[in-house]
């Protein structure tokens, strides 16, 4: 028997939070935002599986 979790954020412009640094984080990768025009880098981020 498999037993699934699933959590759900809101990302809030209004209180500063950016959607692509939230991806990056989550995926440890560098990724540009062009609303921001800065990079979000987090590829030394450990613990990342896939």
């Amino acid at each position: 028997m498999a037993l699934f979790h699933f959590t759900v954020t809101q990302t809030k412009r209004s209180k500063g939070q950016s959607a692509i640094a939230s991806a990056a984080y989550r995926s440890g990768e560098k990724l540009y935002s062009e609303y921001y025009g800065e990079y979000s880098d987090y590829t030394r981020k450990g613990g990342v599986i896939c």
